[in-house]
């Protein structure tokens, strides 16, 4: 066999494969064993007939396409084993010479990495810091949290942070436009009704009613679909008003809010949860930074077929999110106004970039020697489960085909990560001083197969506009919490 590599654009090969004479001659006179053992002669009986009769019954092309259907394949997979390549498309095959046997393939094969001088890449550590300001907003919203609701001493209309109870009804074209919400509770400023309700509800004092109209732009991609280019008329009823009575910021309080003795204790550890979330945010920069300079200096080509690949499993996980929801893909093109096409298009520049890093993160790894052997693995099933109450039930589940290849995987990026970012930090670290040991006491801790000690009641960090809604107003959205978002509140 002699074979011909021409190297194309997007990680795709040219073979051209010719099978030396002999090797055909062998193929030709296995395929005409098998065609005489198959054809009937008059007067010979199977296998037996002579080579030139079989020819004129069934034409010395048949025997030849035969010995072509065995040898093709034959020495495709040793053209692919001697260049030392792996396809990763359907190769596309053209036969210009029929005997002996010679034919190209074009086919996308496993792109090869240059990584160029990556040991020069560098990145800064980072110092993080917490603020006293910061550990107050902390303490504030947990002190909401364990706030009650009473009425106010004297009746007045509602204020930002006020948990109202309202009665809404909206209407289009004189029709209800979905079914109202009776008695529903929100906290305005923190709910995500649509300005125009809050400010409604704001002028009203209980038992007090209003009504208006919000009419919505055709290209508001703040509100649902289902809204834009209407006009809504809406009534809006208050029925209760009721403030938020705080516990005092002091030793009591907590003592009740976890193990503390003393406030002191308490805003001692609110700082070090809010350093140590703030130290894996500037880990997790410098190790983005570090990737996305790796990739930079890299040369890869990543085949179409691979990204192709990777968009169809992006939508094979989305399809499945949505139907865990209740929902469906063909509903969320819908809403979103997208054709599959459209949506395929839209993931295609991410799914390539993914696989860009993966290749060249895959590519330090062997220039780097970083490989998980069988003892690594059992040494970390090992730690992992001599950290827990059942040793032994441990190591079997961990000892699972499918956990192994979880764990497996797992350190091997870890061990990844630690080499990029000894290497662009030169040794200093991705963050410095108290937040990198909180930063390895807590990995200590995980690595043990513990979480990291926390209190259960201590919200560390500022909730967003949807947590709020979700923790104040979930109750209020009615049956259908979906339906009802549609004309009162916001898309998120």
């Amino acid at each position: 066999m002699k074979v011909t590599v021409e190297r194309l654009p997007q990680s795709s090969v040219r073979l051209d494969i010719a099978a030396d004479p002999e090797e055909f001659q062998r193929a030709f006179e296995r395929a005409f064993r098998r065609i005489n053992q198959q054809v009937a002669i008059p007067g010979f009986r199977p296998g037996r007939a002579p080579r030139v009769l079989v020819e004129r019954r069934v034409g010395r092309e048949l025997i030849v396409h035969e010995a072509h259907h065995e040898l093709m394949d034959q020495l495709y997979r040793q053209a692919l084993e001697q260049e030392e390549l792996v396809p990763v498309s359907e190769p596309v095959v053209e036969v210009y010479q029929d005997e002996p046997l010679a034919f190209r393939v074009e086919v996308q094969v496993y792109p090869k990495v240059e990584l160029n001088d990556y040991r020069s890449i560098r990145v800064e550590p980072r110092e993080v810091e917490v603020t006293g300001e910061e550990i107050d907003r902390v303490l504030e919203d947990l002190r909401k949290s364990q706030s009650v609701w009473v009425e106010p001493e004297h009746p007045r209309p509602p204020r930002d942070g006020d948990q109202v109870t309202i009665d809404l009804q909206a209407y289009h074209g004189g029709e209800p436009f979905q079914a109202p919400l009776v008695g529903m509770p929100f906290v305005l400023g923190e709910s995500a009704l649509f300005p125009q309700i809050e400010e409604a509800i704001r002028n009203l004092n209980p038992g007090e009613s209003a009504e208006f109209d919000i009419a919505f732009a055709e290209d508001d991609e703040r509100v649902n679909p289902d809204l834009r280019g209407k006009t809504l008329h809406y009534t809006v009823t208050l029925r209760e008003v009721k403030e938020r009575e705080v516990p005092e910021l002091d030793d009591e309080f907590a003592r009740s809010v976890g193990d503390f003795q003393s406030l002191d204790e308490l805003r001692e550890r609110v700082r070090k949860d809010l350093l140590r979330q703030k130290a894996l945010v500037a880990q997790s920069e410098v190790v983005n930074e570090a990737v996305e300079k790796l990739t930079e200096l890299a040369r890869v080509e990543v085949p179409p077929a691979m990204v192709e690949r990777q968009v169809e499993l992006q939508i094979d996980r989305l399809r499945e999110d949505l139907r865990q929801q209740g929902s469906s893909l063909e509903e969320y093109l819908r809403l979103s106004q997208k054709s599959l096409d459209d949506l395929k298009l839209e993931l295609r520049p991410e799914a390539e970039e993914r696989l860009r890093q993966f290749l060249v993160l895959e590519a330090f790894a062997r220039a780097e020697g970083i490989e998980v052997s069988e003892a690594d693995l059992e040494a970390e099933i090992e730690r992992l489960s001599a950290g827990s109450e059942n040793p032994e039930q441990m190591r079997a589940i961990y000892g699972s085909p499918y956990v192994r290849e979880l764990l497996e995987d797992e350190l091997q990026k870890r061990r990844v990560t630690e080499r990029l970012i000894e290497i662009a930090t030169e040794g200093r670290g991705a963050v410095l001083g108290e937040a990198a040991r909180l930063l390895e006491a807590g990995e200590e801790s995980e690595d043990a197969g513990v979480a990291p000690e926390e209190p259960a009641a201590v919200a560390v960090g500022e909730p967003s506009e949807a947590a709020s809604v979700e923790a104040h107003s979930g109750d209020g959205q009615g049956e259908n919490p979906e339906e009802s978002r549609t004309a009162h509140q916001g898309t998120e």
